[in-house]
């Protein structure tokens, strides 16, 4: 697990606190494939009558390529829902994945939407699991957050198109239970499907249970999306990553641009930064007010601690990672065009979210000139930058939609969508959703 730092400040005046840019860069090498812990796994799929069609043929299919992905040692269970709950293939392994897979293929429509009991049923099975294979737990730290091994990779994966309309369906009673699931070591990723799921159900319950929240726009998408959780879990570097940051004296933290679910005690900030996957690293942008920042003085700004489960070769283990921020203030403006670059496209993110708010109060102008501003900006900065390019088009295309009776249910996923992996530094998620300018 590597830990890089990029500072970035405007020149100092004298008077006024230098506000001071801090990007954490976290990332990691996922072990050898022969030596990684076996996968735990419970899809759990909606098959209630809206998934009727062309959405559960594609879904049939995604799932199918993903369970041709796994190792003969990596566990499988496969629970389908509408009104009823059903297992098709349990803690399958080894020649029972081909079973599940001509399970799958069986999958047909039904009615209502159980998504708690699909949920639940999918938890069980993983439960079951835990400790039947996975990495040894010999020679770890307590920490007492959970009781599984650090070195498994037990998931539920829950694939929904609707609303939660039988069962269990408040929010704040699902997605607590993702959060003690969690607790137990069981991570929960979530996939929304068309138009007609609740995305903030979603997200919550994936935020909650440490997992990703996936959507699909168009059926065809399923296959992808399915392709990138099952190349994150096979290269997976670290788990249970965390960043904890204790401000020094006279250091004042503005904001952390990235949004991750955080805890705040009186002398230092936690960010729950999740897992760590070989193939893209996890970032944090960070903005301080340093008092007294005069030309020749040197601030300690801050002390930063990575700490996360990291798979190896040899098995896991629990590293920390201590790195100290601290500026030499010289007279001048400290400039790095990677800190500059992503504070840009969080930028972006943020006007995302103010253009969705105007567009509820009704003031569809308003949302339409600012995203065309912030569009204009990054094509004045972000010149020739690929990820700069992708979000101009994307701003102005969405600039465009808005309007009444053409911003649809679709464009409003499609925005929160690029707003959440913009803020969890999931790059490649986000080319997923691009729409055309136009």
């Amino acid at each position: 697990m590597n830990v890089e730092l990029l500072l970035s400040h405007p020149a100092p005046s004298e008077g006024s606190p230098l506000r001071l840019q801090a990007l954490v860069r976290i990332s990691g090498r996922a072990p050898e494939a022969s030596a990684r812990p076996p996968l735990n796994l419970a899809l759990v799929l909606d098959r209630s009558g809206s998934m009727s069609g062309d959405k559960l043929e594609n879904a049939r299919h995604a799932a199918a390529l993903l369970l041709r992905r796994l190792g003969d040692a990596d566990r499988v269970s496969v629970v389908t829902y509408d009104d009823q709950v059903q297992t098709l293939a349990e803690d399958a392994t080894g020649a029972a994945h081909e079973e599940a897979i001509e399970a799958v293929r069986r999958i047909h429509a039904g009615s209502t939407t159980n998504l708690s009991g699909g949920w639940l049923r999918g938890r069980d099975l993983v439960r079951a699991g835990l400790g039947k294979g996975g990495v040894p737990t010999e020679g770890l730290p307590e920490t007492g957050e959970s009781d599984a091994p650090a070195g498994a990779t037990p998931r539920i994966l829950l694939m929904t198109d609707g609303l939660a309309n039988a069962g269990i369906t408040q929010p704040s009673a699902l997605t607590g239970l993702c959060r003690t699931a969690r607790e137990e070591g069981i991570s929960t990723t979530t996939i929304g499907f068309g138009q007609g799921y609740d995305e903030d159900l979603l997200r919550a319950m994936a935020d909650a249970g440490g997992g990703a929240a996936y959507y699909i726009e168009n059926p065809d998408q399923a296959p992808g999306v399915f392709e990138e959780e099952i190349e994150g879990l096979l290269g997976l570097a670290a788990q249970n990553v965390e960043l904890v940051l204790t401000p020094g004296s006279g250091t004042k933290l503005v904001a952390v641009r990235h949004s991750y679910p955080t805890t705040q005690t009186e002398t230092e900030l936690r960010l729950d930064i999740g897992d760590l996957y070989g193939h893209e690293p996890r970032l944090a942008l960070m903005e301080f007010d340093l008092k007294d920042a005069r030309a020749g003085i040197e601030l300690d700004v801050a002390s930063l601690r990575v700490r996360g489960h990291v798979l190896s070769d040899g098995g896991v283990e629990e590293r920390e990672v201590t790195l100290p921020i601290t500026l030499k203030v010289g007279s001048g403006p400290k400039v790095e065009p990677e800190v500059r670059r992503i504070a840009l496209l969080l930028d972006a993110a943020d006007v995302r979210d103010e253009a969705l708010a105007a567009r509820d109060r009704g003031d569809w102008d308003r949302a339409s000139d600012r995203l065309r501003e912030i569009a204009e900006r990054i094509e004045a900065e972000l010149a020739d930058d690929v990820e700069g390019k992708r979000e101009v088009n994307s701003l102005r295309a969405m600039a465009s939609r808005m309007k009444p009776h053409v911003f649809d249910a679709a464009d409003l996923k499609y925005m929160k969508q690029q707003v959440h992996d913009q803020l969890r530094s999931r790059t490649a998620a986000r080319v997923r959703y691009e729409r055309p300018e136009g």
